[in-house]
């Protein structure tokens, strides 16, 4: 079987050009968070399943990949 060069529904590469302006609006978006005190947090880009299918879950089961 063939893998699939077609990028996953709502994800597309970020090529050389449109990266630079990426960053450079996301520098200037948190150096004007820093200037009103506020301070970066990240959080994971994965979740445990049991915490987005439980009835809280709402929308979100439409928008699991599974």
């Amino acid at each position: 079987m063939a893998l699939s060069k077609k990028p996953v529904n709502g994800m597309k590469d970020i090529l050389p050009e449109e990266m630079q302006i990426r960053d450079y609006v996301q520098q200037v978006i948190k150096e004007t968070y820093r200037n009103f005190g506020f301070t970066q947090i990240e959080t994971p880009c994965m979740e445990n399943i049991a915490n987005l299918s439980s009835k809280q879950g709402g929308e979100n089961e439409k928008l699991i990949l599974k």
